[in-house]
């Protein structure tokens, strides 16, 4: 019995022995009106200890359920304008029918830089939209993020060696026999996919059998299969290496591989909608994948056939669901040298082994679990480093990291909805390509001021890396003149990208940052002023909310900038915009969570604050909303902050009225 039941019954005790010592003094109605009234009291009592019960086990799941930290990409040297070509890839791919729709992640340091929703995750037998917290059939990424991540934690704990023969856990295994003798199938050659083992087993075949243990049944099929090739002379992707690495650990740990995995990697990284036999709020979350002969459409039931019916739904080839925010989560580990948020999984030595290909088998390109140079590695793309790893799933998944680069790109397509008639094998380079070319290493040039450079005490900055590299680049530029209109503000407006193209005026000139806010805006006006420009467009203030400034400091400190302004170049004409609404369903912003209302609040002091100054306010914020809401429109954003290429469009319809 837990601690806090045996408090609630202790109390329960306590109430009934005082009631008991009363009755004596009391009449019958006295003591019915007594009992009732001390009834209720232990009844509130109880449940007082209930809510507080459930209040600390739900605090505790929170705790545990931490997402990695969301970025802006150019607060990781990234950059968004050339991230936004992915998203036209792949929506052209859910154009062309090679897939119903897909989630993005890009982790880069160890942090969110990117992720994005496209298309829907369910096409029939109704239409339902992707979002970034769907859960997909992982399908092979099963292979290294559950068993081999498992045979590697035992490899660390003593209890299992690469070089150990398989027959050492399955006696009746066979290993290799030709005229030149016998040779052993071990572990290594099976997380290798160089044992020699058949790609896959006849599951038609053996489902007409009559048996009492299908798992037992599949494990004696590939203990006595013909070998097609003598152990690490070959390679031969089979999905029955990793159904015996599984049927391996079982026998050592004495658990299910699903219960070995969750207990010593999901449950430990806080990764709460990764499981096999998805249930509860994981399985509403999932996308489903094939519609089957019998007119039943897979959701949350394994989509591979072998781990279906000859597993039951838990297997090592395949059978794990997850979805972005929980892989990334994974990833950042892998990156850290195996551990996240405190909490670790495997040793620096034991992450560098599985990425490293074994020399007995250099040759062939797989590692102990992930993929490097084999045929099957392509969603690695063409410009990631060569030490780039990952794994592709048939149901459209993939992970593919560099550890150079630091940089993850974790693409889940539903390819397999509703027909299995999806094709992502090009689609997987394209976005890595897209992605590797997002990252962008900017130089501190030789020649900038003391005052360009991030302060160096002790390396406390009083802002980002980003905001100081952004400071280089507009002095490497022409300055600004009496010409110039000046685009203001955060990373909203940098994501706008070139400006004077797409306004169609070649005096505009982008001046966002992203991650700043009205402080960081009036300390760098000074780069600015000095040009006299023609016009000022400003909009700031969404950053400050998130750091849960009040709304009168947000909006005197915007006052202070257009005082600023006005007394060091009186004759440029400022236009105060709107902050723009956001949608906190998509979730990724969490210091954003609840502000929607602060949004509206800080927009009606800034039109007051206009008027008082006599400038121009433009009023975005109804631009942009979902119809009788304060809410961002979907369409608009691909993350519930930043815009899609149509927000974009309506901005500059807005401003051009202005120019």
């Amino acid at each position: 019995m837990s601690l806090a039941m045996r408090d609630i019954g202790e109390r329960l005790n306590q109430n009934q022995r005082k009631t008991k010592k009363r009755n004596y003094k009391i009449t019958k109605k006295t003591y019915l009106c007594f009992c009732y009234k001390r009834s209720q009291q232990s009844v509130k009592n109880i449940m007082k200890l209930i809510l507080i019960f459930f209040a600390t086990f739900l605090f505790a799941l929170q705790i545990n359920a931490q997402q990695l930290q969301h970025v802006s990409p150019e607060e990781v040297g990234m950059s968004s304008k050339r991230l936004l070509q992915a998203d036209g890839i792949i929506e052209q791919a859910i154009r062309n029918k090679e897939i119903p729709g897909a989630v993005l992640a890009v982790v880069k340091d160890g942090k969110m830089a990117y992720l994005k929703a496209y298309g829907n995750k369910q096409v029939f037998p109704s239409s339902i939209p992707m979002d970034v917290n769907t859960v997909f059939d992982l399908a092979s990424i099963t292979k290294p993020v559950a068993t081999a991540i498992s045979v590697m934690i035992l490899v660390e704990r003593g209890q299992l060696r690469f070089v150990d023969k398989v027959n050492l856990f399955i006696p009746n295994f066979k290993g290799w026999t030709d005229k030149n003798g016998k040779k052993d199938i071990r572990v290594i050659d099976l997380m290798t996919h160089t044992s020699g083992l058949p790609p896959y087993a006849p599951v038609a075949q053996l489902e007409k059998e009559r048996v009492t243990s299908r798992p037992d049944q599949i494990i004696e099929y590939i203990a006595n299969v013909k070998r097609d090739f003598e152990p690490q002379t070959d390679f031969q992707y089979s999905c029955l290496n990793y159904i015996t690495l599984q049927r391996i650990i079982e026998t050592i740990t004495k658990q299910s591989l699903r219960t070995f995995a969750k207990e010593n990697i999901y449950d430990i990284l806080g990764m709460t909608h990764t499981d096999y036999l998805p249930s509860g709020e994981t399985l509403a979350r999932t996308a489903p994948t094939e519609r089957m002969k019998d007119g039943i459409v897979l959701k949350g039931t394994v989509h591979d056939p072998l781990a279906r019916v000859m597993n039951l739904g838990i297997s090592g080839n395949a059978g794990l669901f997850s979805d972005a925010n929980d892989l990334a989560i994974l990833v950042a580990a892998l990156q850290n040298n195996g551990e996240y948020n405190g909490k670790r999984i495997l040793s620096p030595l034991g992450v560098k082994t599985m990425r490293t290909v074994p020399r007995a088998t250099k040759t062939i390109g797989r590692t102990p679990g992930w993929d490097i140079f084999t045929p099957y590695a392509s969603n690695n793309g063409d410009l990631f480093g060569p030490n780039t790893y990952g794994h592709t799933g048939y149901t459209g998944t993939s992970i593919t990291i560099d550890p150079d680069a630091n940089t993850a790109v974790i693409l889940l397509t539903n390819r397999a909805h509703p027909n299995d008639g999806g094709e992502v094998i090009r689609l997987r380079s394209l976005i890595a390509n897209v992605v590797a070319a997002s990252i962008i290493e900017l130089e501190i040039k030789t020649s900038e001021t003391i005052a360009d450079r991030p302060p160096k005490d002790a390396g406390t900055h009083k802002y980002h890396d980003h905001y100081y590299k952004r400071l280089v680049e507009f002095k490497s530029e022409k300055p600004i003149n009496s010409k110039d209109i000046v685009m203001l503000g955060n990373s909203i407006t940098e994501a706008g990208g070139d400006w004077a193209q797409t306004m169609g005026n070649k005096n505009i000139r982008n001046r966002g940052i992203s991650g700043d806010n009205a402080n960081g805006v009036y300390d760098r006006l000074n780069e600015i002023l000095k040009g006299k420009p023609k016009k000022i467009f400003l909009m700031i203030g969404i950053n400050d909310i998130s750091q849960h400034h009040p709304s009168d400091y947000i909006v005197n400190n915007i006052s202070e900038i257009i005082e600023k302004i006005r007394v060091n170049s009186p004759k440029t004409r400022l236009y105060l915009q709107s902050i723009l609404p956001i949608n906190e369903s998509f979730g990724q912003y969490t210091r954003l969570s609840g502000k929607s209302a602060q949004v509206v609040e800080v927009n009606s002091k800034l039109e007051a604050l206009a008027r008082n100054w006599n400038i121009t306010y433009i009023d975005l914020f109804p631009l942009f909303t979902e119809p009788g809401t304060n809410m961002l429109r979907v369409n608009l954003t691909g993350d519930g902050l930043h815009l899609t290429h149509e927000g974009y469009e309506i901005w500059r319809r807005e401003l051009k009225k202005y120019l």
